[in-house]
């Protein structure tokens, strides 16, 4: 198990025996063209091949065309690599069979998109290319004007929507219900944890307007003393520190685009977040049930049914975060004045490339700025509806919205309409600046994508996915979880051989692991509990279906069954924190003490950083 090509192999094993196809010739393509093209074979052009086969899956039929950099069979038009699983799905014709094999079909998917996600950092060429898409789209923000027809029935149907979200808070004032806190993720200013109390003794001065810094940058209104000392400034907005732009590994085609926010923008935006998301959730009559940002299920269950019957369509938007423009976000809150200088107070206007340079943002936010999830969620939302109203020529009132809303559902840029208004909403989204990535939406055929589900005809054909490389020694903690949950995930969705591989190669780092009770560890899928011992977290193990339990002994004191095992526990650092700051902190936490170190003004969890331990733990 030294390697990706390991796995695979493993993998066509199991789903030969699971689909009764012989993978002998795939193993061998698999093998030599990995020699031949590295493991760039694995991570891209797999994937690539599995979107070819979900286009013909969509289409009906397959093609030559599709399917570039792949052989087809002399006598049949189907591709050879495969091919003893594609015959049992398309016929020798290349037409979609009556009645295709949907283990066929997840075999496929399995094989194809098991290393699509891997963990691994994009060449430097890829990329440049990224920050240069990343302009590309800040120059398209800039030039893209929305139709007035479009833009007018736009704006109508947020007035109704937002003056319903904000329905009791007195003239759109959130002020009240203003509760600022730290995100956990690092700052434009590198700070991390503590350290992100203290402020730099800096405070943006458009953000003091909404934001009073004797309210919220210090502990007491004692130690107003710290706002008149020579130390302490009020920023220009040229003064601002820019968000931080990353490119994170997503694929090893095309990394994720993260901006790391200024820490009093991010410790502000936190604030209207949760009353953004609170509201569209649970308050709102349009919204609820309809926008989520919390739970997936409610996409997932209709994304699954839709793939059977055909009522909905999914939808996925291209660059969806870094589409939605500054402009259109004013726009959307014309109606609410105030609680629109709210937002923008907190918002970064100026962004930080890896290159070096600073340019102005014309786009609302990256992902990493707190707002940026509700705030796209509730444009696309908005644009929707609007379409909806423009496609049936009718005036908008609530009652119209209220009916033409039960048909929408969104998750972040996971949308779900009406199968026969997808095309028309597609081609609409254009009108405001978004694009529907069509490769990865669908509302032909029976596959539908969603939330992390995959379906077709009613049937989950979710792969597993493999998140980092094996481990090479124990050291590698993260490796470790992540290929134990893998085996889990394997052995939860019946690929025994690799799971079988997966185990063996752990053990021989950690020695034996416990079978663990399935009930306890929950789903396989989920990250390892980083807690200390205890009965919500079984510890490392394996997962069985017997729901049968190993333990090492008994425990007189607790008169119970106990066992030795392996926890994965954070690495603490100094990270002192004092005067004013550290009583800032404290009145951020109270009520959640129970879930607070006693040490926390002391020390700080190592971001990252996680350890192995074996302890005894009750069974």
């Amino acid at each position: 198990m030294k390697s990706l090509v390991d796995i695979l192999v493993h993998i066509l094993h199991d789903c030969g025996m699971m689909c009764g196809a012989n993978p002998s010739r795939d193993i061998t393509t698999v093998t030599r063209r990995t020699e031949q093209e590295g493991d760039s074979f694995l991570t891209i052009t797999l994937p690539a091949f599995c979107g070819a086969f979900e286009k013909a899956l969509a289409s009906g039929s397959c093609s030559p065309s599709l399917f570039a950099g792949f052989r087809f069979q002399r006598t049949r038009c189907l591709p050879r690599f495969l091919g003893g699983f594609i015959e049992q799905v398309f016929g020798p014709d290349g037409r979609l069979l009556e009645e295709p094999s949907v283990d066929c079909i997840l075999a496929i998917r399995q094989i194809c998109l098991m290393f699509k996600k891997i963990q691994r950092k994009c060449s430097d060429a890829r990329v440049r290319k990224a920050e240069l898409g990343f302009l590309k789209c800040e120059k398209e923000l800039k030039n893209h004007v929305p139709k007035r027809a479009a833009l007018s029935t736009f704006k109508s149907v947020a007035r109704i929507v937002w003056s319903d979200l904000l329905l009791g808070i007195p003239f759109g004032d959130p002020y009240e219900l203003l509760r600022p806190r730290h995100g956990p993720g690092v700052t434009a200013e590198g700070l991390r944890n503590n350290q992100k109390f203290s402020f730099g003794h800096r405070w943006p001065s458009r953000l003091a307007v909404y934001f009073p810094v004797d309210q919220f940058g210090i502990g007491s209104l004692g130690n107003d003393s710290l706002l008149t000392s020579e130390e302490f400034s009020f920023l220009h907005p040229r003064d601002e520190v820019p968000s931080k732009v990353y490119f994170v590994p997503k694929t090893m085609k095309t990394p994720r685009v993260i901006a790391a926010e200024p820490v009093y923008m991010q410790y502000a935006q936190q604030a209207l977040a949760s009353i953004i998301v609170g509201r569209v959730e649970k308050s709102s009559l349009y919204t609820r049930g309809h926008v989520n940002f919390t739970d997936q299920r409610v996409n997932n269950e209709i994304a699954l049914a839709s793939s059977r019957d055909g009522t909905y369509a999914t939808l996925d938007l291209t660059e969806a975060s870094d589409r939605v423009s500054a402009s259109l976000v004013r726009d959307m809150l014309a109606c609410c004045p105030l609680f629109r200088d709210y937002v923008f107070a907190c918002r970064t206007s100026r962004a930080l490339l890896p290159s070096g340079k600073i340019i102005p943002l014309r786009k609302f936010a990256s992902m990493g700025s707190a707002l940026c999830f509700p705030i796209e969620a509730m444009v696309f939302f908005i644009a929707i509806i609007s379409i909806r109203h423009q496609r049936e020529g009718r005036r908008v009132t609530p009652a119209s919205i209220a009916r033409l809303a039960k048909d929408v559902y969104v998750y972040g840029d996971d949308i779900i309409v009406p199968t026969d208004e997808a095309p028309s909403i597609a081609d609409s989204l254009l009108d405001f600046g978004l694009i529907v990535n069509r490769a990865k939406s669908f509302w032909t055929g029976k596959f539908r994508e969603s939330c992390g589900v995959d379906a077709y005809d009613g049937h989950r054909v979710t792969p597993v996915y493999v998140r980092r490389d094996v481990p090479s020694d124990r050291t590698d903690v993260h490796g470790i979880l992540s290929t134990v949950s893998l085996a889990n995930q394997l052995y939860s969705a019946g690929y025994w051989r690799t799971c079988k591989a997966l185990r063996h190669y752990v053990e021989r780092h950690l020695g034996t692991l416990p079978t663990i009770s399935y009930n306890r560890s929950g789903d396989p899928k989920r990250s390892l509990s980083l807690a200390d011992g205890n009965e919500m977290n079984p510890g490392v193990g394996w997962i069985s279906f017997s729901n049968a339990e190993s333990h090492d002994g008994w425990d007189s004191d607790l008169q119970c069954l106990r066992s030795r095992r392996w926890f994965a526990v954070p690495t603490k650092q100094p990270d002192p924190l004092e005067g004013d700051a550290a009583l800032l902190k404290c009145f951020s936490i109270i009520g959640k003490e129970s879930s607070i170190d006693g040490d926390h003004l002391l020390t700080s969890v190592r971001s990252g950083n996680l350890a192995l331990k074996r302890r005894w733990t009750p069974v």
